[in-house]
């Protein structure tokens, strides 16, 4: 049986195995280099502290995820199969390594997390849109 998330260690543990995954994928690794570029220890530290107060409320994520996903689909037009990959690989990655209750509450906030940001984003190109077509 394996252990449960009990920590922000195991966080750090998870976070690294998800961006394996993510940064072997030639369709996604280009997104993840992007946000991170040569500053991947420095981006773990904000997912460590996202994660760590998605999981246990600790309040120290103190950023935008919104807006920096928002920024990223301006460049590089995140659509629903960046979402779905996404999700598949977190969840992987969750069940490689944890089960429980809080490895379980990951996968549901990150299912949570996809859901919304794809349905924020596809609200903004609407927007573009209907604006696109009064002109």
């Amino acid at each position: 049986m394996k252990a449960d998330i009990q920590s922000r260690a195991d966080i750090e543990i998870l976070v690294k195995a998800f961006y394996e995954k993510l940064l072997a994928d030639e369709e996604m690794s280009p997104l993840f280099v992007d946000v991170a570029g040569d500053h991947l220890a420095a981006h773990f530290e904000i997912l460590y502290d996202f994660w760590e107060s998605v999981l246990f409320f600790t309040g120290q994520y103190k950023r935008n995820a919104m807006l920096k996903h928002i920024e990223l689909h301006d460049k590089y037009g995140l659509t629903k199969a960046h979402f779905t990959r996404w999700l598949l690989y977190f969840n992987q990655s969750v069940d490689d390594l944890f089960e429980g209750e809080k490895a379980s509450l990951a996968k549901q906030r990150a299912q949570s997390i996809a859901v919304i940001m794809e349905m924020k984003i596809n609200e903004i190109e609407q927007q573009k849109d209907k604006i696109e077509n009064r002109s």
